[in-house]
């Protein structure tokens, strides 16, 4: 190996970037997309229209009772056997009439992510986050986390835009990877199969599109007012294959580290002898 003359801090360096890279392990190279941004966390806002500066009287009313439901969802999802509950305010339909639903994913679910207690303040978090957010001249509106969803409106029925709306956010909460998929309880098993499939069209595009940073997580989430879903970002390696290659890699490994500071060392001496003091 050809060695220049490196100072002890040129040295050191080189060290640390071997440690580093040995740390990585095989096949732990990072890959970052071109614009490195870190954006595309929890939570998401989709408010429909955008909310205005100034509220008319009749909005000023509607708002009054979607924070009236916000504020009593939270424990009627996390009281319910499914995590999910809708409710509207009491009186004849009318400009001012409110309805609100919310779900915790993975609640019930066997090894699921969600407790009651998770659920209620999952779901508060994210009440507080569109009531702020969203709860002006907004008369509909959607907002996820990543454990559960809360949305208002002025009508029970879903629209074109709530169906075909799609967020998402990288997987950087454990709890969550127990969790594949779901549906919102109030839709029919087309709608969610729908909601399903082409959500799973999303990730590919954003892939394409070069949007994806791999070191965020080791999956994404795709949600929609209908359903959620969970691709993952990398293909499971068999068991087989981690059993046969995880001690060859860890001696790959080790090997490389010693021979590496051997290298510097090497040449940390040769400089010396030199440029003797």
């Amino acid at each position: 190996m050809a060695c220049s003359k490196p100072t002890g801090v040129s040295a050191l360096n080189l060290l640390l970037v071997v440690l580093v890279m040995a740390a990585a392990g095989p096949g732990g190279a990072l890959k970052l997309e071109p614009t490195g941004t870190s954006g595309h966390f929890p939570p998401l806002l989709d408010c429909a229209p955008a909310p205005a500066t100034a509220p008319s009287k009749n909005a000023s009313a509607f708002r009054a009772n979607v924070l009236s439901l916000l504020g009593a969802l939270p424990a009627a999802a996390a009281a319910a056997p499914t995590g999910s509950a809708s409710t509207r305010s009491a009186g004849r339909a009318g400009r001012d009439r409110a309805f609100a639903r919310g779900a915790c994913f993975g609640f019930g679910a066997p090894h699921g992510p969600s407790s009651p207690a998770d659920c209620r303040s999952c779901l508060s978090a994210a009440a507080d986050d569109v009531a702020a957010g969203c709860a002006g001249a907004s008369r509909r509106a959607g907002t996820w986390r990543a454990g559960c969803f809360v949305s208002y409106a002025d009508t029970g029925r879903p629209t074109a835009s709530e169906d075909a709306f799609r967020g998402w956010f990288y997987d950087d909460d454990p709890p969550t990877a127990a969790l594949g998929n779901q549906c919102t309880a109030n839709r029919t098993a087309a709608e969610c199969a729908r909601c399903l499939n082409e959500s799973a069209q999303v990730v590919p595009a954003l892939k394409e599109g070069g949007r994806l940073s791999m070191v965020h997580g080791d999956a994404v989430v795709v949600v929609g007012y209908a359903c959620y879903l969970r691709v993952p970002l990398f293909s499971p390696m068999p068991r087989w294959q981690q059993k046969l290659f995880g001690p060859v890699g860890v001696f790959d490994v080790v090997a490389t580290v010693i021979f590496e500071v051997a290298g510097v060392l090497f040449c940390i001496k040769i400089a010396r002898e030199f440029n003797p003091a």
